[in-house]
């Protein structure tokens, strides 16, 4: 008999409990310590990423597509509009955001869309503002399978192409990491851990991260 996933098209991630993914995620919040304006998290989801920043003292708001996750966030107290993240970037002035995150997004647009989403964060970006991006990593063997159950993915987007685009479109790579392997306790991590061994390191290897940053030379 075939055992078939069972899939809620309905959740942010069908693989993994969505607190674990966004309390991994709040790691990178000190790249927006002293940003130069609001910090914009597009697709915001349940807002875990956004809670964070609020408490953290650093202005920010979210824009999603799904109603269901920005009535979430509203319950929460957070500042949300509904919304797709292209056109969004479009409606706002040149240089008007001090930081853009932006977790597993990406690799639901085409390559025309997201090059263009790349291109309008630089410009609604002020200088030296930093852009975060999290996308499923192709170095990890799970990800070939497991990135089409999403039935809203368009293509991954690995760091050869990616890093390479962001230059492109006016930014400075700062670091490129891979995110933790989200885990509910020590025996799951060390089993993980184990695993990732035995498969020569191309096992859980976490989510691809990139950290960019806007340059003034690209600006129009």
């Amino acid at each position: 008999m075939t055992r078939r996933t069972k899939i809620d098209l309905n959740l942010p991630s069908p693989f993994g409990a969505a607190s674990l993914i966004e309390g991994y995620q709040k790691r990178y919040l000190p790249y927006f310590n002293n940003a130069p304006g609001v910090v914009l998290d597009i697709g915001c989801g349940h807002g875990g990423v956004l809670s964070s920043l609020k408490n953290a003292g650093i202005p920010s708001y979210g824009v999603d597509s799904s109603e269901a996750a920005l009535r979430l966030c509203e319950e929460k107290g957070l500042e949300v509009r509904l919304g797709d993240a292209i056109g969004h970037l479009k409606e706002l002035p040149s240089a008007s955001l001090g930081g853009i995150f932006c977790a597993h997004v990406i690799e639901h647009m085409q390559p025309a869309g997201a090059i263009e989403f790349l291109k309008e964060s630089c410009r609604v970006l002020k200088p030296g503002s930093r852009l975060i991006i999290i996308t499923p990593n192709c170095k990890d063997l799970r990800t070939t399978e497991r990135f089409w159950l999403d039935v809203t993915h368009v293509r991954p987007y690995p760091e050869k192409l990616l890093v390479p685009l962001l230059e492109r479109e006016g930014f400075t790579v700062l670091a490129v990491a891979e995110d933790r392997e989200p885990t509910n306790n020590i025996f799951e991590r060390v089993a993980k851990t184990l695993l990732k061994l035995w498969f020569m390191g191309y096992m859980f290897r976490g989510d691809l991260v990139v950290i960019a940053e806007a340059r003034p030379a690209a600006r129009d």
